[in-house]
């Protein structure tokens, strides 16, 4: 019995530090650092994590369409069916690192992601360039 309940120990700990907040963390590191030239010189910062949902998705949406268009192009509209969507389809994470290379020059940045429930994980532009000029 004793075997048994080692064996399991494990899993408990791994299972109850499982939430969706630190899964969004753990695949927001190993999709930054996979994309540095050494993902070895990756050093995690700070994580800031909250629900993402549709009416965030379409608010993100409307504000990038913005940033592409000219003034003389329409402003997109969000219905609101769309608008009011309440349910959480994701984990925003906005994350801070830095990038130590072996000669040690160390370089910091940031950025803003979703993570969707199957695990992708998508860059957003981050929220100080959304703004309006």
């Amino acid at each position: 019995m004793r075997i048994r309940l080692f064996l399991m120990s494990p899993w408990l700990l791994t299972s109850c530090n499982n939430s969706p907040e630190k899964r969004a963390e753990l695949a927001v590191g190993e999709y930054v650092s996979n994309r540095l030239g050494d993902p070895a010189s990756y050093r995690a910062g700070e994580f800031d994590t909250k629900p993402f949902t549709r009416q965030d998705s379409a608010a993100y949406a409307v504000r990038a369409a913005r940033l592409g268009a000219d003034s003389s192009t329409a402003t997109p509209a969000v219905s609101g069916k769309v608008a009011r969507g309440e349910v959480r389809i994701g984990t925003f994470v906005r994350h801070s690192y830095r990038e130590q290379t072996k000669a040690g020059d160390v370089s910091r940045d940031s950025g803003e992601f979703v993570v969707y429930p199957s695990g992708d994980v998508v860059q957003l532009i981050p929220g100080h360039r959304l703004r309006p000029r």
